[in-house]
């Protein structure tokens, strides 16, 4: 099975690899000029010839510690990301062996169907990993202004999760669930 490209990620890795190789050149060339191998300054003279006010270094060094934590920020946030969803498979057992075969996606369409009928629930973002025989579902909802949460999530796990594991035929689904709240219901979803 082919999987979509994903150009966000593709963008993401190519800034990160820029980035890396910039940074890795600079340090380099600051190593290069630190240990005489550079001579790109005489020796006992000034890097900058003095031209700078003599808050410059703190300010640079601020600088520098915005950027670094940036940095680890974007790296951190490389870490969370949630597995591929790909097509579940049920295995039928008893007297007629067999399986059924359906795309993540329909699943999680129905799902978030389920989750968006609430009245309290603005919108949802559904998703469907793992596979057989231990499927993990991933939910952000996203509430309405007004919205109760407790009654979200009481639908969440007294409606759409039992109809999910009956449909996959589990007996458990581990689920992740993030929250919203303050979000406004577009015209065309009021109930």
């Amino acid at each position: 099975m082919a999987r979509a490209t994903n150009p966000p990620a593709r963008l993401n890795r190519a800034l990160l690899g820029v980035s890396g190789l910039v940074l890795l050149a600079a340090a380099a060339l600051a190593a290069g000029i630190a240990i005489g191998r550079l001579p790109l300054v005489a020796g006992d003279a000034p890097v900058l010839g003095g031209a700078l006010p003599s808050w410059w270094p703190w300010a640079a060094t601020v600088g520098a510690v915005v950027v670094g934590l940036a940095g680890l920020r974007w790296l951190l946030a490389q870490t969370h990301r949630r597995p591929v969803g790909d097509t579940w498979t049920v295995t039928a057992d008893g007297p007629l062996p067999g399986s059924t075969s359906v795309a993540g996606g329909v699943t999680e369409a129905a799902v978030r169907a389920d989750l968006t009928d609430h009245a309290g629930v603005a919108d949802a973002r559904v998703r469907l990993t793992d596979g057989a025989p231990r499927p993990t579902l991933y939910v952000e909802l996203d509430l309405d202004t007004e919205a109760d949460a407790r009654g979200a999530v009481e639908h969440l796990s007294l409606y759409a999760l039992p109809r999910l594991r009956q449909a996959l035929g589990v007996p458990a689904v581990p689920t992740r669930l993030l929250l919203r709240s303050g979000r406004a219901r577009t015209p065309d979803r009021v109930a």
